[in-house]
Formats: C-alpha cells, structure tokens, sequence
C-alpha cells in the first residue's frame, strides 16, 4: 500500500510539474506571432513622453503596422529625417531637432517599430524590416530626397537604407552609429539573446522591470561623477520605464533587435556609401563605452572621405547632453 501511495504521490507531482512547465511555456509563447499594441491608448498625456511630444504629430499604416511620426518646421525648408537608436524613442533629439525646425528645416522624426507609439510586430528586427519602415514612411510623406540622421542603431539603419537606396541621400550624418563592432566587443550578456525563445523569454513580465531598471540605471552610471543627474537623462530613464510597462512590444523588439541586426556586420554597407557623392560625416563622443573608438577607426577606413568630430567628453548620450555639438555638425552640412 505504501509503495503504491509513493507511486501514485510520484506520478502526481511529475503531472503538477508537467502543467507548471506548460503554464511557463504558455506564458513565454502566448504573444508569439502577435503584432502587439504600442504606447498609444495608455493615456499618458502627462508623462514624460505624451503623444504630441513634438507637434505635427501623426500615424501611417504601413506594411508592418501603424508607425507614429512627427513632421514640423516649414514646409520649404531642407529635408532632416532623424531615426533614433535601440532603446530610447524620437525624443532622443529633443534640442537637436526643435533647434532645426526654428532655423528652418523640415523635421520629421518617427518611433521605430516596437518603440514609442509605433506598434510591435511579430517579424524578426533585422536590417531589412528597419530599412522597409523608413522608405515606406518617407513614400508617405512625400520625400524623395532627403538629409539623414542616425543615432547608434538608427546609424546602422540610414546605411544600410542608403546602400539600397543612395539616390534619396542628400547627405548622411552618423552619430555614434551600430552595425562596426568586432565580435570581441559584443558583452557576454549579448550572447544570452542569440538563444530559441530568448525574444519571449526576456520580454517575459517577470523580467521586465529587472531589465527596466537596468537600463536606466546604466544610462545614470555615464554621469555618477556628477552631482547631479542631467534633466534630460532622467527623462530619457522616465521614457524607458514608460516602454517597459506600457507598451506590450518594447522588450520584445529590443531582444529582437539585439539577436538579428548585425551590430557587428554591416562594414560592406558602410563601404559601399565611399562611391556616392553626398557628404558623409560621423560625431562621436570620447567617452563613449557603448560604442568604441575602434568605430570611428573602422568607418575611417571604409569611408575615407567621411568628417570626423570628436565631441571631448561626452558619451553615448550624446545627442541629449551635447546638443550643441550635434546642431554645430548638422549647421553647413544639411543639404
């Protein structure tokens, strides 16, 4: 009797075990194949990054979903379209891009899929599915030429939309850009998210406030030799916190990106960008750890004719701590 009381004691616990590892797995799984649903609807109109951030605020139905994009500044002014980098959305250019539309340009800036009030597809985030949203947004608007700005990940994306497309470049201006790393540059940590489910699994609700605080912690680690905390990297950490809780794609599309954009593959579309004649140019900050000097080094050598700007002291946050910097570069080079 006892042997068979162990027996059916064991068989039950394996049947608990089996439906807790289903419920996981279910849980991981449950949103794959999904487009999920963005900032929009959340009411956050009071939050550090409201729907009408910038003005001129508007949304296109393109061929992955509803895209959230800001258009502003004289409608005759030289074209800018910023794209913005992996994790913080369109409000990264705050000074930058206002300066440009007062003195005169056309601004358009645009929430990358999965950021901000642009939708989460279910599809992988590789050089393609980027470069795929920024002609079908510049297609919506009416833009057949134009200047481009690329932040980090969105310095990755305007090259490689550029050697797929140079006759819409007026000019490229790259600003700390992805995609030149060498593989030893990649943390250990970025390995973790080549794995199966790695997507689900860290965009998992139980991991998300970790990986929100993380982020924003690192970003706040750039300044701890401050007394004080830039305005505008707290908002930037507001921005991010509002990401992970509201919208139901942005860990997702993060692990995503970080598994399929070749952070450390895109040197054939760099180069190819040395043949074309609109002025090239790279600003970078000395103090960057995110991306190194080694890239500023390689994009050197695929792109010889390219201006290089060192930014003495400023780090990865660049475009949000040396505006100035940025509007200095962009002044007598915007096409």
């Amino acid at each position: 009797m006892a042997a068979t009381t162990t027996v059916v004691a064991a068989a039950a616990a394996s049947v608990l075990a089996l439906v807790g590892v289903k419920k996981v797995c279910s849980a991981i799984t449950a949103e794959r194949g999904l487009t999920l649903p963005s900032l929009r609807g959340a009411n956050l109109l009071k939050s550090a990054y409201p729907e009408d951030y910038y003005p001129g605020g508007e949304y296109a139905e393109l061929s992955y979903g509803e895209t959230h994009y800001f258009l502003f500044g004289p409608e005759d002014g030289k074209k800018i379209v910023f794209v913005h980098g992996l994790s913080t959305p369109a409000s990264v250019y705050n000074s930058v891009a206002r300066h440009m539309a007062a003195n005169g340009c056309r601004v358009l800036l645009y929430d990358l899929y999965s950021r901000g009030y642009s939708v989460g597809p279910a599809v992988d985030h590789d050089p393609v599915f980027y470069v795929t949203q920024l002609h079908e947004l510049l297609k919506h608007v009416g833009w057949t030429q134009c200047n481009f700005v690329g932040l980090s990940l969105g310095g990755g994306i305007i090259a490689a939309y550029a050697h797929r497309f140079p006759e819409t470049v007026l000019s490229l201006n790259f600003v700390t850009p992805g995609g030149l790393l060498s593989p030893k540059e990649i943390p250990w940590v970025g390995k973790i998210f080549l794995l199966p489910y790695s997507e689900e699994i860290f965009s998992h609700k139980s991991l998300k406030g970790y990986f929100s605080s993380k982020n924003v912690a690192s970003m706040r680690e750039e300044f701890k030799h401050l007394e004080k905390i830039p305005a505008c990297i707290d908002e930037a950490g507001e921005i991010l916190k509002l990401q992970y809780r509201y919208h139901a794609g942005y860990a997702r599309g993060l692990m995503s990106t970080l598994k399929m954009f070749p952070l450390t593959g895109l040197r054939a579309q760099y180069a190819t960008l040395q043949a074309h004649p609109f002025p090239v140019q790279i600003v970078w900050g000395t103090k960057d750890t995110v991306i190194p000097g080694t890239t500023v080094e390689t994009i050197q050598e695929l792109i010889p004719r390219i201006r290089v700007t060192k930014v003495e002291g400023a780090t990865h946050s660049i475009v949000m701590t040396h505006p100035e910097a940025i509007i200095r570069s962009l002044d007598g080079f915007i096409v």
